[in-house]
Parts: C-alpha cells; sequence; structure tokens
C-alpha cells in the first residue's frame, strides 16, 4: 500500500510539464484513492435467525422499512423501488429525458429521504430552472429568459411555501476526478443524512489511475460507485451514456443491458439498470395495437438483481417537465398464510 502510494507520488514530481495547480490536484487525487477505509466490519449474523424475521415480516405483509419509492406505480410494482447499498443505472441515449427523469425521481424521493445530487453535466443555474420548470408546469424557455406574466409569477410565489418539503441538496462544483467525489460525498452524507446519492453522469467522472485506459476508469468508477452505496448505506443512482450502436441497430432501436457505454463492469457492478426508451424520438407515433405514443416513454428494468424485470409506461406532459404514470398496475405477488407457516415450523 505505501510503496504504491510512494511510486505514485515519484511518478508526480517526476513530470516536470504539469504546473503547480495540476501538481497539487494530482497529488491529492492519488492520497484519496489510496486512503484506507477504517470502519470497522459489522458482526455476522446467523442465517437461522434472518431467516425467521424475513418469514415474519412476510406473514405479516410487511414492506421493508428501508424501502425507498420512486414515486411511480408501475415502477415500484415491478422492483418494488431503491434498497440501501444499491446501484442503480439509468441509461438513455441523448435526448430521452434523463436528467428530466431523474429531476421527477428527485422530487417524489426527497419528500421522506433526503437527496445529494451531483451534476457533471449542468450547471445549478440550469438545474433550478428545470427543478421550477418541473414544480410549475412553467415552460422552462419562459424560465431561462425571464419572460413570466403575472399569472405564472402567481405560480411562483406559491413555490416558495411548499419547496421546504423537498429535501435536495445540489452539488456542481465538485471537479471530475474520483476522489474528490469520494471525498466531499461522505462529508454530506454525514452532514445532511442522505439516503439516496444521484450522479448525472458516469461517463463525466474520471479517475488519475487509469487516465489512458478508459474501459478501465470506468471500471474503477462502477466499483467505487457500488462501494460507497454498500459502505454507507445509501442508494446510488447514476445516469449512464448508452453506445451508438444503439442507432444503427434495426427495428424500433430499444437499447439493450449490453449498450451501456464504455465498459462492461457498469453491467456487472449495478443492482438494477433502467433503460429510457421513447418511441416519438424515432418517429413512431404508434405501437402494434394502434395506440398513441405521443409523449409515450417506456422505462424497461432491464437488471434486477432482487427482483422481476420488466417495462413501466410511462407518460410525459407537452413541456417534457413531468412524468406520471401512463397506467396503473395492480398485479400484487403474495405468499399463502399456510406456505408461510409450514416455512415457519421449518425455522
Amino acid at each position: 500500500m505505501k510503496s504504491n502510494l510512494k511510486n505514485l507520488l515519484e511518478n508526480i514530481l517526476a513530470d516536470e510539464t504539469i504546473n503547480e495547480h495540476e501538481l497539487i490536484n494530482q497529488i491529492t487525487n492519488a492520497i484519496n484513492e489510496n486512503r484506507t477505509d477504517n470502519r470497522a466490519n459489522r458482526e455476522s449474523q446467523s442465517l437461522c435467525e434472518l431467516i425467521k424475521a424475513k418469514i415474519s415480516d412476510l406473514k405479516n405483509n410487511e414492506k421493508p422499512e428501508n424501502i425507498i419509492n420512486t414515486g411511480f406505480d408501475s415502477l415500484d410494482q415491478i422492483f418494488g423501488g431503491f434498497a440501501p447499498g444499491e446501484l442503480i443505472l439509468l441509461g438513455g441515449r441523448p435526448s430521452m429525458g434523463k436528467t428530466q427523469l431523474l429531476i421527477n425521481l428527485m422530487l417524489n424521493i426527497s419528500k421522506s429521504s433526503p437527496v445529494l445530487f451531483y451534476t457533471y453535466d449542468l450547471s445549478e443555474h440550469a438545474l433550478i430552472n428545470r427543478f421550477i420548470s418541473c414544480l410549475t408546469t412553467i415552460n422552462i424557455g419562459k424560465i431561462h429568459l425571464n419572460k413570466i406574466n403575472e399569472e405564472e409569477m402567481e405560480t411562483l410565489s406559491k413555490l416558495t411555501s411548499c419547496i421546504k418539503d423537498y429535501k435536495i441538496y445540489i452539488n456542481d462544483t465538485c471537479n471530475s476526478s474520483l476522489s474528490s467525489f469520494k471525498a466531499t460525498c461522505q462529508k454530506e452524507i454525514q452532514e445532511k443524512g442522505a439516503k439516496v446519492i444521484v450522479v448525472d453522469y458516469i461517463q463525466m467522472m474520471s479517475s488519475y489511475k487509469f487516465r489512458n485506459n478508459r474501459e478501465a476508469e470506468i471500471s474503477l468508477i462502477s466499483r467505487e460507485l457500488k462501494n460507497i452505496a454498500k459502505d454507507f448505506n445509501v442508494s446510488v443512482i447514476g445516469i449512464s451514456q448508452l453506445s451508438r450502436s444503439v442507432e444503427s441497430r434495426g427495428g424500433n432501436k430499444r437499447p439493450h443491458l449490453s449498450d451501456l457505454r464504455d465498459s462492461g463492469a457498469l453491467e456487472q457492478d449495478a443492482d438494477k439498470v433502467l433503460l429510457m426508451y421513447r418511441p416519438e424520438y424515432y418517429g413512431i407515433t404508434q405501437d402494434e395495437d394502434g395506440n398513441n405514443m405521443a409523449g409515450v416513454v417506456e422505462i424497461i428494468v432491464a437488471k434486477n438483481r432482487n427482483g422481476m424485470l420488466g417495462t413501466a409506461m410511462l407518460k410525459v406532459n407537452s413541456e417534457f417537465t413531468n412524468f406520471t404514470d401512463l397506467e396503473n398496475y395492480t398485479e400484487d405477488f403474495t405468499f399463502s398464510s399456510d406456505r408461510l407457516n409450514e416455512l415457519d415450523s421449518l425455522y
């Protein structure tokens, strides 16, 4: 450990081409990425006791307290929401509406669980405009240009009284290094009690260790995001770009799990992968049954380590600010009470 860090620092100091500012950044990154995690391991637990507790929950039809709902019934019916320790990826091609969907998700989640939002893409100013547009349905262009009429201004005035209900913390100042993100993330979790960390987006993060090997770099970032989720017992949601192969594919161009860009580690490390598909973007106005596809967005659950796969159908409004369920799913999966009693007697 010490020898590796020593070699890294020697290599940095030997590079006479970098300026003082870059020198400090690289030394800081090297130290942070080689820092030992001193958190104590949890004690082992009895399998028998864990199973007994789980059976009791199932018999009482109790939902786990730590599960965070997305606010979209169709999504929650498929995979039950987000759990602490999970890495969740939201993938899609450009112009699918990934960031806007993420804003809707954060507003839904933050009423009950604090959310940290790290943006590597949009500025704080641009994001605030999107949040305001989402909460008021006022056209984002009018907000951006400060062209608000009296009726809309009255709506904005009412917004200030309810915005306190949303526990969202935005950080757009973190640089692109992984080590800086980790350090800031730990500090913000401790101070603000966040349960969900959102990253927009993963491909804009970087690590000093693999500056010349993008696949290895994304693999490291993916692994560290998963470690952060587990170590701090939070849900980490990251936007991921998809490769251009989607555009050259024939047919309806629905994305696949293998389309995650830059590294197979993203596919491997993620607990859940949600892929966005908007038929209207590709000129598809009707589905096979003749249903109107205007404003329809498919959220494809392509990977779910702890549950079902499927597709949730959402609807986005004409201003492209608010997402809602296209339809509600009412299918519930439960164990029979007789079978639960049988299992209980075994333990």
